[in-house]
């Protein structure tokens, strides 16, 4: 089955809903960086901040994330903040994935703003869907320039950047879209998203990551096909679980970082060993000639790697009381040395071991 997020991100208006106080305070311990090469926390984006030439310029580094509508959902940003001689002076968000609103049109036009306005501009090498207008911080920052840009991609999901001019002149309209087309950090993140450059990182234990509602990442979840009752563990990521009703499987997907994309696809067939199903499963599916995957845990068998539309699923299974547990990992891009890695997941498959044995 096609990996699908239910949703990632929220749309324009509760993304910036959710800033009522100014940026350097609405954050948790942000860590500050003069230049040099990052790993965007939420995203997993891997980027080189620039340097700024003014003296005193520092990137602001923190972000945030929420589980909603009950845990079915996942709302989360990276922010680079720019400051200088310590005055706040632009405003970054970064998200990726899929929106509640739709498509990149129309997740712009959710903008809620003074003065709104609505373009189309090809920036860093991409072609965005973009609004601004004067968003009121309602506090010491009052009215600034503020502009929403989102670009698709064929893979699938989005990438929408939020910038605010903080500055003491900012540029009035659409004259803001010149600016931000010099603007260096932003080109290497585009770039960055459309050249899939990630790092490794665990989101959760990063200090200057803020956890926004009730819900924690480590939290116990009911898979609805497989009947399990899964502790999703603390390794440092953010899963969604999802049981679509048409299917047999369950997933777990992981929303951060959302780069790379990863879905951990769960099945258990009460009544057979993983040796009797290797047959028939591999048998039906499409092979993939390649070595075995990485870092799969002890007790459990590999089977060959089969084609999933677009993906390719390494697949294991493990014999658990009186059933197979069948764990697929799809990992975007298929063909990526991390795709055959397991070793990341252990826990989490240590979860569905236990949930299996109860």
């Amino acid at each position: 089955m096609r990996r699908h997020r239910v949703v990632l991100g929220a749309c324009v208006v509760a993304a910036l809903a959710a800033l009522a106080a100014p940026a350097s305070r609405a954050l948790a311990d942000p860590i500050v960086v003069r230049s040099g090469k990052v790993v965007l926390p939420i995203t997993g984006l891997a980027i080189e901040l620039p340097r700024d030439a003014r003296k005193g310029a520092t990137w602001k580094l923190s972000g945030s994330w929420s589980l909603t509508e009950g845990g079915a959902a996942f709302d989360g940003r990276d922010v680079v903040d720019l400051e200088v001689g310590g005055k706040l002076v632009a405003g970054n968000w970064i998200h990726l994935g899929y929106f509640n609103a739709g498509g990149c049109a129309a997740v712009v036009e959710e903008l809620d703003v003074a003065d709104r306005w609505r373009a189309e501009a090809d920036l860093y090498g991409l072609h965005f869907q973009i609004a601004g207008g004067l968003w009121d911080f309602e506090n010491e920052l009052g009215k600034v320039p503020a502009l929403a840009l989102c670009t698709p991609a064929e893979r699938g999901g989005s990438l929408l950047l939020y910038h605010f001019f903080l500055e003491a002149r900012p540029p009035a309209g659409k004259a803001g879209i010149a600016v931000i087309a010099k603007d260096k950090l932003l080109d290497r993140v585009a770039r960055a998203w459309k050249a899939g450059k990630t790092g490794p990182v665990l989101t959760t234990r990063r200090p200057e990551i803020r956890r926004r509602g009730d819900l924690a990442a480590v939290r116990t979840v009911t898979l609805a096909q497989s009947k399990l009752e899964v502790a999703l563990p603390d390794d440092g990521f953010v899963w969604l679980a999802r049981s679509p009703a048409d299917g047999s499987s369950d997933f777990l997907d992981r929303m951060a970082p959302s780069l790379p994309d990863v879905t951990i696809e769960v099945a258990t067939v009460p009544g057979q060993t993983c040796a009797a199903l290797q047959a028939g499963l591999v048998g039906a599916a499409t092979v993939v000639a390649e070595p075995p995957p990485l870092g799969v845990p002890a007790g459990w068998v590999a089977y060959p790697t089969i084609a999933v539309e677009d993906r390719h699923e390494r697949v294991i299974c493990r014999d658990v009381g009186q059933a197979a547990l069948i764990a697929g990992l799809l990992v975007a891009p298929k063909t990526a040395p991390a795709a055959r890695d397991f070793g990341p997941y252990a826990p989490v498959l240590q979860a569905l071991v236990d949930a299996a044995g109860r």
